[in-house]
Formats: C-alpha cells, structure tokens, sequence
C-alpha cells in the first residue's frame, strides 16, 4: 500500500506542472476562450485539477498552507459576487444599492427617466426582494469564470515548488504569445483575415468555431445595424447587432486587445528567462562554452529571435499611447540586470533590443499610411473611443458605488448611460470595470491585495540570489506591464488572459508567500 502511494505520489508530481500549462496553452489557442465550448471545457478541467491536487493532498496526509491573503481575497471577491446574485430583502436592497433596488421596485433607472422626461411619475416601489446584479445570468457566468481561474490560480500556487514547473507555466504563456506573433506576422504577409488565417466568424466557419455571437460576447464594440426591409406584406422593421471592428487574428478575437495583454505578460518574462539562461552563475567559462555545456544556448537563442518581431508587432498593435505598459515592464527586467556583474551585456543588449523594436513598431504603425498608401494592417486602440467609455463607466460607479451592477454586468449597463451609437461590453479599463462591477467593496478587496504585494515584494527580492533575482523580475515586470495596461484598456475581459493571469498569479503568490523552491533545480 505504501509502494503504490508514493507511485502515486512520484506520478501525480511528475505530470501535474504538464497538466496545468497545457490548460493555459488550451486557453490561449482554444479562440482565447470565447467559443460556445470554451468556457464550460475550461471550468470542467480547472475544477478537474483542483480535485486532482485535493486527492494528492489527502493522500499525502498533509497540506500546505501559503502565508498570503490573495487566495482568501479571491474567495471574498467570489462572495461578493454570489452577494449580488442572491435576492435581499427591500430594506438590505436599498442600503447595499439604492440604485439598483429602484430598478427592480420601480422599473426603471429613476435619475435617468427624471432626465429624459422632468415630469414623469415613477411607479410606486413593489415591495418585493430585488438582487444588486442587474443582469444577474451575466454575473453567474462570470462567478464560474471566476472560480475556474481562482481554481488554476490555487494550482499554480501550490504546485510551482521547482524551477523546472516554473518554466512549464511560463513557457506556456510565452507559447502562446509566440504562436501568435507567428500567425500575426504570416496573416500581415498574405493580406488574411481570420482566426488562424481561415476561420471568419459568422462567415460560414465551423460548427466547433466562434460565431457571430461569440464575436459580441468577447470585448468588443458594437452598434445596432438595421438589417434590409423585408418583401412579405406585413412584416416589420429588424435590426441587428454588429461588432464594429471585428479584425481577428491568430487565435484571439476581440481586436489587438488581447494580444496587447498578452505581449505585457509575456515579453518581461522571455528577457528575465534569457538573461537567467545566460548568467554565468560563479563559472568562469566563456559565455559560449558555458552555454554548450547546459544546453541552454539554443533556447535561449531561439526566444531572442522570437521575441523581437514580437516586440515589433505589439508596439504596432498598440500605438504611441499603448505601449508605455510593455516598456515599462521590459524597463522593470532590463536595468536591475545593468547592475549585476556576469549580466550587464546580455540584460542591456536584449532589453535595449526589444524597446528599440517595440519603438520600431510605434513608428511603423504612425507612418504605415505614408510609406504603403494604405491603412496600418494592425490598428492600434482608439484613444478618444476610450475616453468617452471611461466616462460612461465613472457616471455608472457613481449611481452603483457599494457593490457595483455586479459582476460581468457592465455591458448590460452601458447603454442606458451612452449618450452615441456605439455600445462597449467592457469599460476599456479592467480597474474601472472592476470598480463598476464590484463598487467600493470590490476596489477594497483589490486594494489590500495591491498593499500586500507592495509590502512584501522588497523582502522576498533579499531571499533570492543575484541570479535567480532575474526571475522575480520578470515576474515584477509582468505584473506592472499588466496593472499598468489594465488602468487604460481591458485585458481579463478575455477568458485567455484571465487564465494566463492567474496561472502567472501563482507564481507570484508562491513567491512573495516566502516559497523560493520554484526557483531551485531539482529532480
């Protein structure tokens, strides 16, 4: 019986680090997500591995606890979105969010009625039970969602105990990213449009394919399109809604939103993996020799080639605007590495690479028009577009400000306070979505998660060696490319990057939790 536990045991930790990069890769080239079998496939396998790493655990007899609040926030943030959902009596209603309550009492947003027509009478308020969720069926999905990603995020947390794991998660999100830059870069050449080149959503794709909904259900902007009159006697008018921009490339729709979040995430942790690869560790051989002997060098050559177009690409995608996140990232990794001996030439040549291609790619984009005569084929965020959405989301906090619309309801919301054609399922900002979906108590629960973060980054940098500090930046790096891009675009509105997010999360969460082992060798 013991033979057999610990063949368990040797089996279940040889394989699991495998498992979980292969649901974040699945996520990433599954169409980012936003195909009708991608999400219920992804809730089903991350519940799968949370079961899994259970069972590891009783068998084992023993379970680990991090000394970190992130994943108690990350249940406090799931609590108060099935909060939301629940039906609370009239008076708690009122109180949590008076706004809301009037909706479902009175039927209608009552300052904006009193706007459209100063002398309507609004009915009397039904004494009925009425949840603070506006679309409540929207906030479920999205608790699904988010339990899935708080599963993954758990996973990572507690199975992330080498380095070789380390790299399997990493790798994963790094693959992703990749394989995209690879399919940008063919589609751009060839003129195609498409996920993956071939498959147009709506235009006749695969059943197993996203369609037209799907497109509407990812971020999108979209806008109500009547649709040509009908010849039989006694029909009348229809419209439809349509996306707006529906470029697709690779394997995420949504525009170059996704992308963007990705390459934040990404492109820090590829310099922070080759300058760890190259470092010469105490060895006083030739950068060369040392690199034949691990067996490190192709690797690290390959990512170098890689991420460069790369970097090109999503300072295209982004424009002058948009790409100060990845910058700073890449900032983030590459200096700290200009002041340690063994790494300065390695750390300054990449990191001065990749900023001067991602500047290649601001430049590319702004002057495509003169030098082709024709548009850029990547088209970077709309800036005033974004602005005015901004502004939609601040007037929305402040009628929700408590507990928000709830959670995955802010595109059911928007209309109602735009005041043009255009309808966005996101707020263009994931923390202002986050502040419009989950009000004060959301913006709390992120508040402490961000202090704690902040309080115990210094510490944990002290307990690493000069050359494992590479990793931990790049992990630092990561986070700040995508905090940074998150307070002016969306980036977790897409099922890919909330997968990606919280795998790296744990990571992050072992790390600062005082865990070093995920950046030990060992077999």
């Amino acid at each position: 019986m013991n033979s057999l536990r610990m063949r368990f045991l040797s089996t279940f930790d040889r394989s699991f680090g495998w498992m979980v990069a292969v649901l974040v890769l699945a996520a990433i080239l599954g169409f980012g997500g936003t195909a009708w079998w991608s999400r219920p496939a992804l809730v089903a396998a991350a519940t799968a591995l949370t079961l899994m790493l259970l069972v590891r655990n009783l068998v084992e007899g023993r379970v680990t606890i991090l000394k970190s609040p992130l994943g108690l926030l990350g249940l406090a943030a799931l609590a108060l979105g099935v909060l939301q959902v629940l039906p609370l009596p009239a008076g708690l209603a009122g109180r949590l969010s008076p706004t809301a309550r009037a909706v479902y009492a009175r039927g209608a947003l009552p300052d904006l009625a009193r706007a459209d027509d100063p002398g309507a009478t609004l009915a009397e308020a039904a004494t009925i039970r009425s949840p603070a969720s506006l679309d409540r069926a929207a906030t479920v999905r999205r608790l699904a969602l988010a339990a899935a990603c708080l599963g993954v995020f758990w996973c990572a947390s507690h199975a992330v105990d080498r380095l070789q794991r380390l790299y399997l998660i990493w790798g994963a999100v790094i693959a992703g990213f990749l394989l995209n830059t690879t399919f940008a870069l063919v589609q751009i050449s060839t003129r195609t449009d498409g996920l993956y080149g071939y498959c147009i959503p709506g235009a006749g794709a695969p059943w197993w394919a996203p369609d037209s909904n799907d497109l509407l259900d990812a971020p999108a902007v979209a806008a109500l399109r009547e649709l040509p009159a009908a010849t039989a006697p006694g029909s009348a008018p229809s419209a439809q809604l349509e996306v707006v921009r529906p470029f697709t490339f690779g394997s995420l729709p949504g525009g170059v939103g996704g992308f963007l979040a990705l390459g934040a995430l990404a492109l820090p942790l590829i310099l922070a993996l080759v300058i760890h690869l190259c470092s010469p560790r105490g060895s006083r051989e030739s950068w060369a020799d040392r690199m034949a002997g691990t067996g490190r060098g192709s690797l690290a050559i390959l990512l170098t080639l890689l991420s460069i177009p790369g970097a090109f690409l999503v300072g295209m995608a982004a424009g002058p605007w948009f790409c100060v996140p990845a910058a700073l990232g890449l900032a983030m990794v590459g200096l700290p590495a200009l002041f340690t001996p063994g790494a300065r030439v390695v750390g300054l040549g990449l990191s001065s690479t990749l900023l001067v291609a991602l500047a290649s790619g601001v430049a590319a984009q702004a002057r495509w028009d003169d030098m082709t005569g024709a548009r850029p084929p990547l088209e970077a965020p709309d800036w005033r577009g974004s602005r005015e959405v901004w502004r939609d989301a601040s007037h929305i906090f402040r009628e929700f400000p408590v507990v928000g619309v709830g959670l995955g309801a802010f595109g059911a919301v928007q209309p109602y306070f735009k005041d043009r054609d255009l309808a966005s399922n996101t707020a263009m900002s994931s923390l202002l979505q986050w502040s419009t979906e989950a009000g004060l108590v959301g913006l709390a629960i992120l508040g402490v998660g961000a202090l704690w973060c902040l309080a115990r980054i210094p510490g944990s940098l002290k307990r690493l060696g000069s050359m494992d500090r590479f990793l931990a930046h790049g992990l630092i790096g990561a986070a700040l490319a995508l905090s940074l891009l998150a307070a002016v675009h969306w980036t977790v509105e897409l099922t890919a990057v909330a997968v990606s997010a919280s795998a790296l999360g744990g990571t992050w969460n072992r790390w600062l939790a005082g865990g070093t082992d995920l950046f030990v060798e060992r077999g």
